[in-house]
């Protein structure tokens, strides 16, 4: 009688095993999971529960039983979590903490009333445990445990030869599990590449050694894959097209190296299109080139827009001529002219007072022109020009702070100029910072107020500082007062914003070009103060600094 149990737990073992092999075709990841968790029973489990821990998040993944009309309360079972608090003191969760199988021959209600409670105790009540078998198994990604349980309508008891056998079954499950785990992620991969393709405008090709078509996806202009492989280039598209394409594809068949190049293509209909088509050699096994793989990109779009762009920036550069050149000497002219007459000294008054208008008309259109050629050429051909000589900044302020008084007789502006206003900066273009910014003062100060004009600094670099009091400017605004074309309103009753909303943009373009910096604090205690940091040997060598300003000393005879 011995020699037959021993004889049907044999049979019975192979059967299991057996079981696991059938397995191996499985593909799908819930699917096997599922499988391997129905396939220890009958043999080795009247119930099978299998929890999985992926990416740190616990979920029960399926409970197996022999007895169909259980399946409500394997159902319900299933809401219960590994990490279920009514779980946490149970066998599965000690092996998967430990690692090592959990053996329990003998497991009673008792045993399972001291390890869980509330409602996920009275459901394993109802499931009559006798024994209780956890393996742990490692995945590649994740963790898990099968739990082997036997009832009391079986009646059977788990021994130390079913830890060895539960071993081998979860061993080999585990490898059934992971090709599956393994073929939905590549099958995952090969949908979302498909998926993006499938939405783009790129070719994907292989072609053999005869240079014919053998794979597609994704065929261009319309043609059906069917009608395409199998066939040349010179079988699809015009002789000469042909030609160029198969030249590259021989490039890549006598060096074995990976090639590039824009080519024109035709459609069936005759419309040109421009295609970005990038080749390498295909190998075998061995390393020998049997064919070509690659890639070819309808670049048709983007070089249209290139072309576009290209005669937008010939245009902007002929309006720039117009307003460089034909606008600023007719205007010059107007203003000689101006001059001239303002010579006179039999003018009537209003006369006199109508030309003094045009005058400053002219003046404040060449200005303007002369903003709109510094936006162009710092916006679009690499930074403000600008060509540093020795320069007075002491005296370059009194002359800018004059002219500016001139134009607004009514208007107060303090001058502190401390140290030596001496370096080597663009005069002109340091005259048009200290104008912008005095002049934006003027604007949005307060109206009856004084704006502060102040130069001071080191060795190493000037600080120049504009102050004036009245309304603090916006957040919103402060965040982009140095872009082009920002404008705030006017500060002042009776004042009109002037000018593009350039001038604080020029004036940061000119810092940056003699290697400083602009920046501006405005509260309603201290009023708004434009600071201005630039190094006093911009666009030169120290040594040539104080080499030019020797120069300077000697030839003076300072």
């Amino acid at each position: 009688m011995e020699v037959g149990d021993q004889s049907c737990k044999f049979v019975a073992r192979l059967t299991l095993l057996s079981k696991v092999g059938a397995l191996a075709a499985t593909l799908d990841y819930e699917e096997a999971l599922s499988a391997v968790a129905r396939l220890s029973i009958p043999e080795l489990a009247d119930w099978c529960i299998v929890d999985v821990v992926e990416e740190r998040e616990v979920r029960r993944m399926e409970v197996a039983h022999r007895d169909p009309s259980r399946a409500p309360l394997a159902a319900a079972l299933r809401g219960f979590p590994l990490d279920h608090a009514a779980r946490r003191r149970l066998p599965a969760t000690r092996a998967l903490q430990s690692g090592r199988p959990v053996l329990i021959p003998d497991y009673g209600d008792d045993t399972l009333r001291a390890e869980t409670e509330g409602e996920y105790l009275a459901l394993a009540l109802q499931l009559g445990v006798r024994s209780v078998l956890v393996v742990p198994v490692t995945l590649s990604s994740s963790l898990a445990t099968m739990t082997f349980l036997t009832t009391s309508e079986s009646g059977r008891r788990y021994g130390e030869e079913d830890v060895a056998l539960a071993e081998e079954l979860v061993r080999r499950a585990a490898q059934v599990v992971e090709n599956a785990r393994v073929h939905q992620k590549l099958r995952r991969t090969e949908e979302r590449i498909r998926v993006a393709l499938a939405h783009s405008d790129i070719t994907l090709f292989e072609r053999d050694l005869g240079l014919r078509y053998r794979w597609l996806y994704n065929p261009p202009f319309g043609y059906p894959a069917a009608e395409m492989l199998g066939r040349t280039n010179a079988e699809l598209i015009p002789p000469g097209e042909a030609a160029r394409m198969d030249a590259l594809d021989r490039v890549v068949l006598r060096t074995g190296e990976r090639v590039q190049e824009e080519l024109q293509v035709s459609d069936r209909r005759g419309g040109v299109h421009h295609m970005l088509v990038s080749e390498e050699p295909l190998r075998d096994a061995s390393g020998a080139i049997v064919g070509i793989t690659g890639a070819a990109k309808d670049i048709t779009d983007q070089q249209r827009a290139q072309e576009q762009l290209a005669r937008a920036l010939v245009f902007r550069e002929q309006m720039m001529g117009v307003l460089g050149h034909d606008l600023r000497n007719p205007l010059g002219a107007v203003r000689a002219l101006v001059s001239l007459l303002l010579r006179r000294e039999d003018l009537a008054k209003n006369v006199r007072e109508s030309l003094e208008e045009i005058d400053r008309a002219g003046a404040r259109m060449l200005e303007l022109i002369g903003t709109l050629l510094d936006f162009t050429h710092s916006r679009f051909k690499g930074g403000m020009p600008i060509a540093p000589v020795r320069t007075d900044l002491h005296a370059l302020c009194r002359g800018v702070v004059s002219e500016l008084l001139a134009a607004e007789p009514g208007r107060t502006i303090e001058l502190d100029l401390e140290g030596d206003g001496h370096g080597t900066w663009d005069p002109g273009r340091m005259a048009q910072v200290v104008s912008n910014l005095v002049a934006n003062a003027l604007e949005h100060g307060a109206r009856h107020g004084s704006v502060r004009l102040s130069v001071g600094g080191d060795e190493e670099e000037v600080i120049l500082q504009v102050l004036n009091q009245g309304p603090t400017i916006p957040p919103e605004l402060m965040a982009v007062l140095f872009e082009p074309f920002c404008r705030g309103p006017a500060r002042r009753e009776g004042a009109h914003a002037r000018g593009l909303g350039l001038g604080l943009y020029i004036v940061s373009q000119i810092v940056t070009a003699h290697g400083g910096a602009v920046g501006v604090e405005s509260s309603s205690e201290r009023g708004t103060t434009f600071t201005v940091r630039i190094p006093r040997t911009s666009g030169v060598s120290l040594a040539e600094a104080h080499r030019a300003a020797w120069d300077e000393g000697a030839v003076t005879g300072a």
